[in-house]
């Protein structure tokens, strides 16, 4: 997975912003950065990149006066059936540890 969610943005953080911190740090990246109020997202050359990208900036770059979190981007249909999953795991769980009493 290629995406990256750059997150933790202060509102007047641009896209030019982006494109200066990823090239001062040397980190390519395909296309152009997405904006929203407060994250953006950005696609890397490949796994690598990407990865390379998370090391770099994520809790250690400022912008703005606020440290940028970047991580993979997970798709909501994605970060919805995970976080469901998770849950029906735990109460499963907490069934069975009740069962056992």
């Amino acid at each position: 997975m290629n995406k990256l969610y750059i997150g933790n943005l202060n509102e007047n953080v641009t896209a030019e912003d982006l494109v200066k911190t990823f090239e001062d740090y040397k980190i390519p990246y395909s296309g152009q950065f997405l904006m929203k109020t407060g994250y953006a997202f950005v696609d890397c050359p490949d796994d690598q990149w990407a990865m390379k990208a998370i090391e770099t900036f994520s809790g250690k770059v400022e912008l703005h006066g606020k440290r940028i979190e970047v991580e993979h981007s997970v798709p909501k249909k994605q970060r919805y059936l995970l976080s469901h999953s998770t849950i029906v795991c735990i109460l499963y769980v907490k069934a069975e540890c009740m069962l056992c009493r």
